[in-house]
């Protein structure tokens, strides 16, 4: 089973050592001139407030959004509905503020995430909208349809060609042909091998098929540590895609069919798989290109909603409850996703006692996404902090 090693075109062009200098982006989604203005992110500070509320704060801020990219026919809510066991994901009553938003202004609004690279019940549609709705997203509680926008199996997609610092072409999930509209609803929270996730994240991850999010993840492929190795075979058990075997008492990982998902790596006892040193880095610029191919899709800007709430260490794809690293900041919105990522990483920082506590814990601070979705002109990392009363 090879099928994710084919059509992954990869770029020759190295990230080592390149400089942010501002130029201007021609594209019709992505209007930014970076480095010579800054964007506006909108602030609802949960500080200060003896009683803030999530509702207000989501209508306030969507408020200011609008003004500068209005909403239109079928508006798709982008959210990740978080995997079983986990509970700091945004909560279903968050998303039915927004479908509720969205259809007092004429609007059509639908829910949507996609299908997930491991094994789970996010794996395929069915299973995945059977949590979905035992975890209260469904239409009794959210007053709008949800779907999966990349078909049962995750294969539902089309192809968008770009000229990214990884990839050249990635496999976007169906659904966005359709939209006219897009609201993307983020938990700002920490991930092992991006440093955060928030809105560029969400763009790349979670709008992809599993042909696009393969794409991603097989910047960082493990190797196999031989002499740690002991042969036990969990890792093949734990493999969904059959791409690593033991041969001769060790592990063996068949490249081809590996889409670097990193299931091996987190069940192996012994420690004995590692990823590339410069896998973290490819990876996070791999986010931006697929951001990139993701907005190209579009036919109009998307607004952005993070939530820097229940800031975990660890993302919403773990099944399992976590403890928030820092105090609850806020929520913020903006038309420019590397902004308001950049504003929530500076608020957790913040938080934080002026350290980074991604880094701290994970061992990846997040910053390389930021700088490579600057370079291909999703946004503008310098940006003006406007508080919503």
């Amino acid at each position: 089973m090879r099928p994710f090693a084919r059509n992954v075109k990869t770029a020759k062009k190295g990230l080592r050592g390149f400089k942010l200098k501002p130029f201007e982006v021609a594209s019709p989604n992505l209007l930014v001139r970076i480095g010579m203005s800054r964007a506006k992110v909108y602030f609802y500070n949960f500080k200060g407030r003896p009683m803030p509320r999530v509702e207000e704060a989501i209508e306030k801020l969507l408020d200011r959004v609008v003004e500068e990219e209005p909403l239109k026919g079928i508006v798709g809510i982008k959210v990740h509905m978080g995997e079983e066991g986990n509970v700091t994901h945004l909560r279903p009553e968050f998303v039915r503020y927004v479908v509720d938003y969205v259809r007092e202004r004429g609007c059509e609004p639908v829910v949507f995430d996609t299908t997930s690279l491991y094994s789970g019940p996010r794996n395929n549609a069915v299973s995945y909208l059977n949590l979905a709705a035992k975890k209260g997203f469904n239409y009794a509680s959210l007053g709008a349809p949800v779907v999966i926008g990349d078909g049962i199996k995750g294969a539902s997609g089309f192809t968008v060609k770009i000229k990214g610092l990884e990839l050249e072409e990635v496999e976007v999930a169906e659904i966005l042909r359709d939209l006219d509209s897009m609201i993307v609803f983020s938990h700002f929270k920490g991930h092992v091998t991006t440093g955060f996730g928030g809105a560029i994240k969400n763009l790349a991850m979670g709008c992809t098929t599993k042909r696009g999010k393969a794409a991603q993840h097989r910047a960082h492929m493990p190797t196999v540590v031989e002499e740690a190795c002991s042969g036990c075979g969990l890792c093949n058990k734990r493999c969904h895609y059959g791409a690593i075997k033991v041969e001769g008492g060790k592990a063996k990982v068949d490249y081809d069919a590996c889409t670097g998902c990193l299931e091996c790596y987190f069940a192996c006892p012994s420690k004995a798989l590692k990823i590339p040193a410069q896998g973290t880095d490819k990876l996070q610029a791999r986010l931006a290109d697929v951001a990139l191919a993701v907005l190209k899709a579009l036919k109009s800007r998307p607004l952005y909603l993070n939530a820097v709430i229940n800031v975990t260490a660890r993302c919403d794809c773990l099944g399992c409850a976590m403890r928030p690293i820092v105090e609850d900041a806020g929520l913020l919105s903006s038309t420019d996703p590397v902004a308001i990522d950049q504003a929530s990483l500076d608020l957790v920082i913040g938080a934080f006692g002026g350290r980074n506590p991604f880094l701290e814990i994970n061992g990846v601070s997040g910053e390389r996404q930021l700088e490579a979705a600057e370079r291909l002109g999703l946004g503008s990392r310098s940006y003006e902090l406007v508080k919503v009363d």
